[in-house]
This record gives C-alpha cells, sequence and structure tokens, in this order.
C-alpha cells in the first residue's frame, strides 16, 4: 500500500471512531432520560402503594366493625334483647 491507502484507510477508521463516539453520546442522553423517567416512575409506586396501604387499613377497620354489628344484631335475634352494647 502506499501512502495515500493508507491516509485514506485512517481517515475512513477515524470516521469510524468519530460516529462511535456520537452514537454513544447519545446513548448517554437515552440513558439519562430513561433514568430519571424511572425514578418518576418509582415515586409514583410509592405513592400508590401508600395510598393502597391506607385503604387496606380503612378495609379492615369497616370488616371489624360489620363483623360486630352482625355479631349484635345476631344476639338480639337469637336472645331476644332489645339493645346490647357494643
Amino acid at each position: 500500500m502506499n501512502k495515500y491507502e493508507l491516509k485514506y484507510m485512517f481517515e475512513q477508521e477515524t470516521l469510524k471512531v468519530e460516529n462511535l463516539i456520537d452514537v454513544v453520546g447519545k446513548n448517554a442522553h437515552h440513558i439519562q432520560d430513561l433514568s430519571a423517567e424511572l425514578k418518576k416512575k418509582d415515586e409514583n409506586i410509592d405513592k400508590l402503594i401508600a395510598r393502597l396501604n391506607d385503604k387496606r387499613e380503612e378495609v379492615y377497620k369497616l370488616k371489624n366493625i360489620i363483623q360486630s354489628q352482625t355479631q349484635k344484631n345476631l344476639r338480639e335475634y337469637h336472645l331476644g334483647e332489645e339493645s346490647v352494647d357494643n
């Protein structure tokens, strides 16, 4: 190979390296954007989990109220009591 062919090959390889550097840079920005989006979604998931836990507690309390009221009603029905204190 003569020096012109070597120079041409060098320029081609340099261009390939520059293109790869551009691709890596674009990928890095894309990864940062995805990471920020994931953080937002994680925060939203945490809020929803907290809300779900609050609702579970509320359901548990309501189940207890329903159960105690049902037991009270059954005692009144079976025993014929006019009123039963909870």
